[in-house]
């Protein structure tokens, strides 16, 4: 009877627990619905009073805003696709996009306004004052309280007769920091335009490419269906089966690697235009047969913009050590004050103090070595400006030759591979008859399909390598626009 109690008794607890947390369970369900009907009416409330549409479901916590001006968020925000753009299009696009060509007109405000700042040595300069009386302590009775301690008003005015040459200097350094600045303005604006080309070239480049690579595929697929037939009917070995369908995997990996690259370069031409564009599939005119790179050379010296900013360095650093070594000799001022007393002394009129002229020579004797260490610095920086110029002539003119042998290289590579493509295309045709007939193998058959493609994309990259490194000639002689209108790109 206690275990038929005991047994009763502990049926009677879990029933009334199981009951308990259901019960519980289901008012937490209830208050979490009446929480969400609340939420989702809120939210009812807010759309039909702002316009914003009903959103269903849950709803998720916003992310911060880390741009707030508008102006900012828009200038790095990309836009969606525009169509067609011409290269003219493109590359207006890429210069009002370009936040280098900010930078670099930015410089050249800071230049100008650095030059203003040297030449305010040659104006003179007007200070006023005004005082308080002074607080005397402990001072001794026996003496009396002099004109300058009393409450007043100042003018000075001064103005520099004589710096040995300071203020030219700073000034000519000046000059010299905005003429590099407005050099490096040029080569960036070329550089831009140049980078625009050559990704709007590439994209042209590798989608012509890409479809050559799907020809390839299309007819390496027919010749493995071809095949399948043959060794089904007993025609023809499981190893040439094998060997049709290891062309095939080629074939794709190399239109694979065509694709990636056409991406790259898609990814390239966006980045530069801050949208998504279509290239005009326009063709390029053939090579010319006779291309002398050798006065675009001689010229690439005098012309570069960023050899002609780093000269402009040069010099400024020159005016720099003049700068910094006049400034041991003495300098002459003109010195004018006007005082107005705001006290007056028993016995003195209102304006006891009056004004003053005086010629000021200051003269420096000893300054702890800042001087000295001054044009040390200046020197140092002139040696690096040296150094600098003269290595990037000999990076321009490595350059320039490395950029003529490549575009004469390619001119050949061009010719050569419209031969072989010509040669490939006649011969694939006549081993595709001579290997249905049984009498040409199929790695012969599958060596010229391959020789045909190979040659077609050489065809094509050896043309674009030709109009890229010319023009990349054009760039070294800051000259990228002329070069398109030269070189007929479009």
């Amino acid at each position: 009877m206690k275990i038929q109690r005991k047994t009763i008794a502990y049926s009677a607890l879990c029933a009334l627990l199981i009951s308990g947390c259901s019960t519980g369970t289901d008012s937490i369900q209830k208050q979490q619905s009446a929480l969400s009907q609340q939420e989702s009416s809120d939210i009812a409330e807010n759309s039909s009073g702002s316009g914003i549409p009903d959103l269903s479901g849950p709803v998720s916590t916003p992310k911060p805003v880390l741009i707030q001006d508008s102006s900012v968020e828009e200038m790095f925000k990309p836009q969606s696709a525009s169509g067609t753009f011409s290269l003219a299009a493109a590359l207006q696009q890429a210069q009002d996009y370009s936040l280098r060509t900010v930078i670099s007109r930015a410089r050249i405000d800071e230049a100008e306004q650095r030059i203003d700042e040297a030449k305010a040595g040659y104006y003179p300069k007007l200070q006023a004052m005004a005082k308080t009386a002074d607080w005397i302590s402990d001072r001794s009775s026996q003496v009396s309280k002099s004109f300058d301690e009393y409450a007043q008003m100042q003018l000075t005015l001064q103005y520099n007769l004589m710096d040995f040459g300071r203020t030219s200097h700073a000034v000519g350094s000046a000059n010299q920091i905005h003429q590099s600045a407005t050099f490096s303005s040029d080569s960036e604006f070329n550089s831009v335009s140049f980078d625009t080309t050559k990704a709007y070239l590439d994209v042209r480049r590798y989608t012509l490419l890409l479809a050559a690579a799907k020809d390839h595929v299309a007819v390496t697929s027919e010749l493995v269906d071809t095949l399948n037939v043959r060794v089904a009917g007993g025609g023809s070995p499981q190893s040439e089966l094998i060997r049709g369908q290891l062309a095939l995997t080629n074939a794709l990996n190399r239109q694979k690697t065509i694709d990636l690259q056409l991406a790259k370069a898609k990814q390239k031409l966006r980045s530069l235009l801050g949208q998504e564009i279509s290239v005009e599939m326009a063709g390029l005119d053939d090579l010319p047969a006779n291309a002398d790179f050798n006065a675009m050379i001689s010229a690439i010296q005098l012309d570069n913009p960023n050899i002609k900013a780093r000269l402009a360095e040069l010099n400024s650093a020159k005016e720099d050590v003049s700068a910094a070594r006049a400034a041991r000799y003495p300098s002459v001022d003109v010195v004018g004050a006007y005082k107005k007393p705001f006290q007056n002394p028993d016995g003195l009129d209102g304006n006891y103090l009056g004004g003053n002229v005086a010629l000021q020579v200051s003269v420096p004797v000893l300054d702890g070595g800042i001087n000295s260490s001054r044009i040390g610095q200046a020197l140092a920086r002139l040696r690096a400006a040296e150094a600098t110029y003269g290595q990037l002539q000999r990076d321009i003119s490595e350059m320039a030759f490395n950029l003529s042998n490549d575009a004469l290289s390619a001119k050949d590579m061009w010719k050569i591979q419209g031969q072989a493509k010509n040669d490939a295309s006649r011969t694939k045709d006549l081993y595709l008859d001579e290997f249905r007939l049984g009498t040409r193998s199929l790695n012969d058959l599958i060596s010229v399909q391959t020789d045909f493609f190979n040659a077609n994309v050489g065809r094509v990259t050896s043309q674009y390598d030709y109009y890229l490194s010319a023009l990349g000639l054009y760039l070294l002689s800051g000259q990228v626009d002329n070069g398109i209108k030269t070189l007929k790109l479009r």
